[in-house]
């Protein structure tokens, strides 16, 4: 979800600067042509950055220029701007578009003796948006990218009310909306005894904490994947708590949490098993790759094989049926821009979920 304006470079250049000039024009009583005229910025005086460079944007020699003469107009506004208003001090928005367009060029931009090219690959915390600093790219998948924030909320899976709630910038992992999570959680007074979480949040020290603390933590299993008709890892005896894993074949080896182990070449080269195990050169053994929580995983797995478990796992969608009927109150566009404000609006709407769960437990009573 999103509320600020997606914009590619030349775009978010263009915005921010703009913006420091229609400031400086009200902080210093000059016309907004007056101010680009003065600051030789003149590019923003067109109806975009980009019409005003009117190029060919399918050659690259033209889009590299262009982007020398946008950068260099929006260097020399940001340098005027600093001379005439220095004395009496930036004001707080015009900083902060001045900061903003700093961190734009610093992710997109390579500067190399005096010459600017588009910086090859994107950033990892890359700027989208000059109105919302917040907002950050974000995948649901390899092939899904979405842009904005995500929503996070956790739930009494018994009562069906929502105990807490979280937004954080696409990017940022589930994990590190887990304690924003649990504060809200602890500060009601409750504890968490079991958890049924989506996989995004198994690295979460929360995690750790509920198994410590002698609770339960439920969720999917990572998948195992293999070529087809070779054996998976389930078909591999681990024994996490001894650190040893054994082939179908019966060869053992040793083993510690997160590392790939090889089974010894010369077993697996002779091996009666082997065309059912790997497609391997010769010369190589199977590869396993053991994850850094083995043992959770291993009784997930065991969870997921039985009915029981399996019903167990799937009291999880309660979540995802929560997040529906938010989504279909307030809708899937963030309202607000920033953090702060689109998290008391999920918190808002959460409230009136749990009314209405309330309301329907009054009548059935």
């Amino acid at each position: 979800m999103r509320a600020g304006r997606v914009e590619d470079t030349f775009n978010l250049l263009g915005h921010g600067a703009r913006k420091i000039a229609e400031h400086a024009a009200e902080t210093t009583g000059l016309s907004f042509n007056d101010v680009c005229q003065h600051s030789h910025a003149t590019l923003l005086l067109a109806s975009s950055v980009k019409a005003g460079l009117d190029i060919d944007w399918s050659d690259p020699a033209e889009k590299e220029d262009a982007l020398q003469t946008l950068v260099v107009q929006v260097v020399s506004l940001t340098e005027w701007v600093a001379r005439i208003m220095g004395s009496n001090g930036l004001d707080g928005p015009i900083t902060k578009y001045i900061e903003a367009l700093q961190q734009v060029r610093e992710q997109n931009i390579d500067e190399l003796d005096g010459r600017i090219s588009m910086h090859q690959g994107v950033a990892p915390d890359r700027r989208v948006s000059i109105e919302d600093e917040d907002m950050r790219h974000g995948r649901k998948s390899k092939s899904h990218r979405f842009n904005g924030f995500k929503e996070h909320i956790a739930s009494d899976l018994d009562h069906g009310v929502i105990l807490a709630c979280a937004v954080t910038p696409a990017n940022m992992p589930e994990e590190e909306a887990a304690p924003l999570l649990k504060a809200d959680i602890e500060a009601q007074g409750f504890k968490i005894v079991e958890l049924s979480i989506d996989r995004g949040y198994l690295n979460s020290a929360i995690v750790d904490d509920v198994e410590r603390a002698g609770g339960e933590v439920l969720c999917k299993p990572w998948p195992t994947q293999n070529a087809r008709g070779l054996f998976t890892k389930r078909d591999f005896c681990i024994d996490a708590s001894a650190g040893t894993i054994r082939c179908p074949a019966g060869e053992v080896e040793k083993f510690e949490p997160g590392e790939t182990v090889e089974f010894d070449p010369e077993a697996c080269g002779g091996c009666r098993l082997r065309a059912q195990c790997t497609h391997s050169a010769s010369g190589r053994g199977r590869l396993v790759r053991l994850a850094d929580d083995e043992a959770r995983q291993q009784r997930l797995r065991e969870l997921r094989a039985t009915p029981a478990g399996r019903m167990r796992l799937r009291r999880r969608t309660q979540v995802e049926h929560d997040l529906a009927h938010i989504a279909a109150r307030k809708g899937r566009r963030a309202r607000y821009r920033g953090t702060r404000k689109n998290a008391f609006h999920l918190r808002r709407a959460s409230a009136v979920r749990n009314l209405e769960v309330a309301q329907r437990a009054m009548f059935a009573s």
